[in-house]
């Protein structure tokens, strides 16, 4: 009987519940259970300790290497963790989901309050840093949310307020197999010659249309995102 692989676990990051997007570069990941136990002996234990838990919560401790792209940290999960770094409220928090996918049946959802920090610095080092989720309240069991194959994802559309023929940046994930020609569109316009730079980030012109909202969506071979909102010059 082949014995299960620590890397089979993948992690999503939310600011809204809604909208998830994958931790990519993990090289560790560490989920763990904080339980508080108080003592219940009695006389009827016969000397020996007993225990009933009374709280609990979860840590859920990520070690990732940084990727780069033209020299700046690109993972749009990374970026999305790193920040809520100095910061307090909801501001500081973000919602956690990791799950097998192999299937298996342990998947989790929380809300929790993000810790950033660099793991490693020397001069032969890969750029490693240690991100820990402390769960703020209920952790959920859910449905394991795995595909292997997913639709895009839209994290961020810059700059604002862009007109005709502006230069666009979409971040986000899932554009590997998006046709540059018919997959990038602002509200119902087709925006033609799109550069897919990777799977995280596309750059297109602006096209023609009316100043106002202008939702965008990305299309690859499984699907469209979700409307990404956003309000055109």
């Amino acid at each position: 009987m082949p014995s299960a692989f620590a890397r089979r676990f993948k992690v999503d990051l939310s600011a809204d519940n809604t909208t998830w997007i994958n931790l990519k570069g993990i090289e560790d990941l560490a989920p763990s259970e904080n339980a508080t136990l108080q003592p219940a002996d009695t006389y009827d234990t016969n000397g020996f300790n007993s225990f009933e838990k009374t709280m609990t919560g979860a840590k859920l401790v990520a070690k990732v290497l940084r990727p780069t792209t033209a020299g700046i940290p690109s993972d749009p999960g990374q970026e999305l963790a790193r920040a809520t770094r100095f910061q307090f409220g909801t501001a500081a928090r973000l919602y956690v989901r990791w799950y097998d996918r192999n299937g298996g049946t342990e998947a989790y959802s929380m809300q929790a309050l993000v810790d950033w920090n660099q793991s490693k610095s020397g001069v032969a080092d890969l750029d490693e840093v240690t991100i820990t989720f402390t769960a703020d309240g209920v952790v959920t069991p859910i449905t394991n949310p795995y595909n292997a194959s997913a639709k895009p994802t839209i994290v961020s559309v810059t700059p604002s307020g862009a007109t005709a023929g502006t230069l666009v940046t979409i971040t986000g994930q899932g554009f590997t197999g998006v046709n540059p020609a018919s997959g990038v569109k602002f509200a119902a316009v087709t925006a033609v010659n799109a550069l897919i730079q990777s799977d995280t980030q596309i750059v297109v012109a602006m096209p023609a249309g009316t100043a106002g909202s202008a939702a965008v969506t990305v299309t690859n071979g499984v699907g469209a995102s979700d409307p990404f909102a956003y309000v055109r010059g």
